[in-house]
């Protein structure tokens, strides 16, 4: 089964390792991928324990339940990464992140901060963007390899 952060490698030998608690994401954007699949599978206890401590208190297990509840992720694109990377304290990732609530599409579009710190990556926080605007000829963000205006002509 191919993850569901779109990195082209199978669940197993990519997020879930860094779910599961076998190994700690080496990356800020491997981190921002976990965490995405995380919100995929619906595992809050994962969501809350890779947030910085000091901003656990600001997301509660039942509203992150209540989400995977009427959420479906469907694809994953990083923009950008600044730092973040090996012998890094702190970095950025800019991403989108598409899905289907109530059956209508949507797009989570952020700049999310991360730091370093007892030997791991921790999510902080993030600054919400305006939507990425996508061409009906661009890659389709659900990983399917076709046009977006083949895949999914109402988005």
């Amino acid at each position: 089964m191919s993850c569901y952060c779109g990195s082209g490698l199978s669940f197993q030998s990519c997020c879930e390792p860094y779910i599961k608690g076998h190994k700690t994401a080496p990356t800020a954007e491997a981190l921002m991928r976990s965490r995405y699949s995380a919100f995929s599978i619906g595992d809050a206890d994962y969501l809350l324990a890779s947030r910085h401590p000091s901003k656990r208190s600001s997301e509660s297990r039942e509203s992150l339940e209540q989400s995977f509840s009427n959420t479906r992720w469907c694809g994953l694109k990083i923009v950008s990464c600044r730092n973040g990377g090996l012998g890094d304290t702190a970095g950025e990732v800019e991403f989108a992140a598409f899905y289907r609530h109530d059956e209508n599409l949507g797009q989570l579009h952020e700049r999310s901060r991360f730091v370093y710190e007892n030997n791991q990556w921790l999510y902080c926080d993030g600054d919400m963007l305006p939507a990425l605007k996508l061409g009906r000829n661009d890659a389709c963000w659900c990983g399917s390899g076709r046009k977006i205006k083949k895949c999914h002509p109402e988005s």
